[in-house]
This record gives C-alpha cells, sequence and structure tokens, in this order.
C-alpha cells in the first residue's frame, strides 16, 4: 500500500480481500463524481465546448487515487459513457472520440494518469510539488483537446475557442486543488 496517496491514508484495509472490495466502489464512486461534476457546466459565448468540473474532478481522482486506480477510474468512466451510460456533459453517452470535445475526454485519461503518477512519489503533500503537476497535466489535456477540435473545426483559431476561454476556470479549479490536498494531508498527518 502506497502511504503517498492520500485515499491509502484515509481508506484503509488489512485484508487483500476487502482491499479489492475497497478499489472496485472507489473507482465505482469516482467514476459517479467525475459524471456528476461533468453535469457541472458553465456555457461561454464564444465557444461549443462548455467548462464543466470534469476537469477538476479528473485530475482530482489521479491526485488523491494515484495511478493505477486513478487510470481504472477514467478508463470506467469513458467505458460507461461508451456503453450508454449518461456520464458525460449534458447527460450524453455513445462514443465520445468522435466529438470536437472528444479530444478532452482523451486528454483526461493522460491527465489522470499524469497527476497519479506524480501523487505515488508524494506530489500532493506540497504546494510546490502540485503545481507544476497541474501545469503538466492541464498541458497534456490541452494538447489531445485542441488537436481533436482543430480535426473539426480546421480555419478556426483552436486556441481563441477552446483554451483562452477556459484559463480562467482552470485557475480556479487549480487553485481549489492546491488549496484542499496538503491542507487535507496535514488533516491526515494529525490524526
Amino acid at each position: 500500500m502506497n502511504q503517498n496517496l492520500l485515499i491509502n491514508n484515509i481508506v484503509t484495509v488489512k485484508n487483500k480481500h476487502y482491499a479489492i472490495a475497497k478499489n472496485i466502489l472507489l473507482v465505482l464512486s469516482g467514476t459517479i463524481f467525475i459524471a456528476l461534476m461533468a453535469q457541472v457546466k458553465i456555457f461561454l459565448p464564444s465557444t461549443v465546448i462548455p467548462v464543466t468540473g470534469q476537469t477538476f474532478a479528473v485530475m482530482l481522482i489521479g491526485l488523491t487515487y494515484g495511478k493505477k486506480l486513478g487510470t481504472s477510474t477514467l478508463i470506467s468512466y469513458i467505458t460507461a459513457g461508451s456503453l450508454g451510460l449518461p456520464v458525460f456533459a449534458n447527460l450524453k453517452s455513445g462514443f465520445p472520440f468522435f466529438s470536437p470535445s472528444g479530444g478532452f475526454v482523451i486528454g483526461f485519461l493522460f491527465a489522470a494518469f499524469i497527476c497519479g503518477y506524480f501523487a505515488d512519489k508524494g506530489a500532493t503533500k506540497s504546494y510546490a510539488k502540485l503545481i507544476p503537476v497541474l501545469l503538466l497535466a492541464h498541458f497534456v489535456l490541452y494538447f489531445f483537446g485542441l488537436l481533436q477540435f482543430r480535426l473539426f473545426f480546421p480555419g478556426v483559431n483552436v486556441f481563441e475557442k477552446a483554451f483562452i476561454p477556459f484559463i480562467p476556470g482552470d485557475i480556479i479549479k487549480m487553485v481549489l486543488m492546491i488549496g484542499i490536498l496538503p491542507t487535507v494531508w496535514k488533516f491526515v498527518k494529525e490524526q
């Protein structure tokens, strides 16, 4: 059990069978959390992609669950939506990769992996370590998102339509994560 992961310091089990059940429940609850946060959205007049709570949920899952469990949760989320469960923004489902925002869904998987990889190494315990992790995860998320957006709208300035309008929301989400995670670590250490 990786003690660098916040979830392993909050939800502890000694028995291997209980650990499997714990992981299944965490993946399920993480999938539901992302699905709920996908419904928290703000539509901007300048773009077809809404600002959602998904980015916050995806990165928070990666940062608290770690690389393996965080990535498993994102695979579960994407699979649930692809199989018809209404887990994506606007309660949509289906194969998300064939839409202007499909690249962002792909980017979610990589962003969770990156956040989880560095969480496994203890990055969530420090404000200074958490900031570059979140910046890297956002960079990768936007790389895939803008690439896909560009395929659907080749004549459009992708930075103007699918990046710049989202910067204020991303900053707010990052500040929340940077404020929450090290603070929860301090609380957990005191227990």
